[in-house]
């Protein structure tokens, strides 16, 4: 019992130190960073997004893989908190399952063997190149760089060759939801900041790579569809995406349905031309993607139409998007705290607290944090931990106590 009590001791001891005047919000930040050691492989370095301990799946999402989507906010947020060990062995774990084709798939086990999918989700690829970037940006550590170059240059060749050349934007694949294909906001978001990110370490290599033009160039026309594209000025918000499939959840937008040709051999579906629905998602066009700046009045608009329609009301909290009801739709953790962290970019640190405190209160007696929150009871629902709503919590309490502010 002491060896294990020194253990966990000494593993926090290794950490970013931080004392605000809420013992309540520093017990859950300390929390927190035992949740990362817990989900971080020991031998593989993979990032669990939740452990599987329901033997019957009745209260549980089959989360037990590793996602690039949900470990790019994981490693943000065990970078800020000081384990920039765990992160750079997770980085390791994602070079070491990348496919040949240089793409990231949906999810993965622990070990990097492909997990069951149902569909390329493009954001993974795009994400997890700007990951690396913002991890040397910490550790400022040439030597990973060139490590990972390899594994980079892939990567965005991959997402060069994903670009629809009729619109600009990355190719139709599942959203970050894993429910809908199409082209998706956030997933074009993703797929410029890897780009970018990619361009970035090419600079700071000094490798020349004579493709480094040609991600940039494909970014700035990415962004530059965006703004055509998927701007909706009638609604001053972003739309969610375009060319949505709508099999299996109806026409979730408005501009109507248009049938599109998939293959050579002529097979054919329909989709919805404009997918208008709000979706917390959106906020990647900033947070953290940095397409657009936080203060562009474009991504002001979007974020306040976000808390309009998306605030539950009553408990609190934000949900996913309009149309969300996967487990009944209630508001989850991950996506109030992400509003606080826009929040927390322009200034507004009270609302930033208000989300912060939130997600404190709806934590389980073991000072866990959930997926979810029940809209009509405030307990917590769904899968606990989420590691994802973890890194969330440390990101936005962080920054707080660096402003100050808690």
């Amino acid at each position: 019992m002491d060896d294990t009590v020194n253990y966990w001791y000494n593993y926090l001891d290794r950490s970013k130190k931080v004392a605000t005047q809420r013992r309540d919000l520093d017990d859950l930040y300390r929390r927190s960073l035992l949740v990362f050691k817990l989900m971080s492989d020991k031998t593989s370095g993979g990032l669990l997004a939740a452990p599987e301990i329901d033997e019957h799946f009745t209260r549980c999402g089959r989360y037990a893989y590793c996602w690039g989507r949900d470990a790019a906010f994981i490693t943000s947020a065990m970078d800020y908190a000081g384990y920039t060990d765990l992160v750079e062995r997770f980085y390791q774990w994602a070079v070491n399952s990348q496919a040949e084709d240089g793409s990231w798939q949906q999810r993965y086990h622990l070990d990097g063997n492909l997990a069951p999918c149902w569909g390329l989700q493009i954001d993974e690829t795009g994400t997890l190149i700007w990951g690396m970037l913002q991890h040397y940006y910490v550790v400022k550590n040439r030597a990973f760089l060139e490590w990972v170059w390899p594994s980079v240059q892939k990567g965005a060749d991959f997402l060069i060759s994903f670009i629809d050349k009729d619109n600009g934007l990355p190719r139709a694949s599942y959203d970050l939801w894993e429910e809908r294909i199409g082209q998706h906001t956030y997933s074009a978001a993703a797929v410029y900041a890897g780009l970018m990110a990619a361009a970035e370490m090419d600079k700071i290599l000094k490798m020349d790579n004579p493709n480094r033009v040609c991600w940039e160039n494909t970014a700035r026309g990415i962004k530059r569809a965006m703004e055509e594209l998927l701007w909706d000025a009638k609604q001053n918000r972003f739309y969610r995406g375009i060319n949505s499939s709508v099999e299996g959840w109806g026409f979730e937008g408005h501009g109507g349905k248009r049938e599109i040709i998939l293959n050579p051999k002529g097979y054919r579906k329909w989709v919805s031309v404009l997918d208008i629905m709000v979706d917390v998602s959106l906020l990647g066009v900033s947070v953290p993607f940095e397409v657009f700046d936080c203060k562009d009045p474009r991504v002001r608009s979007t974020a306040e139409a976000i808390e309009r329609h998306l605030t539950v009301h009553g408990v609190g909290g934000l949900k996913r998007y309009e149309t969300d009801n996967y487990i009944g739709g209630n508001p989850w953790v991950l996506t109030t705290l992400w509003m606080a962290l826009y929040h927390i970019r322009t200034g507004n640190y009270d609302k930033a607290k208000e989300y912060l405190d939130w997600a404190a209160s709806h934590k389980t007696y073991l000072g866990l944090l959930p997926e979810q929150v029940n809209k009509e009871t405030g307990e917590p629902a769904w899968v606990v931990p989420l590691t994802w709503s973890h890194a969330m919590y440390v990101l936005v309490y962080l920054e707080l106590a660096k402003k100050g502010k808690i």
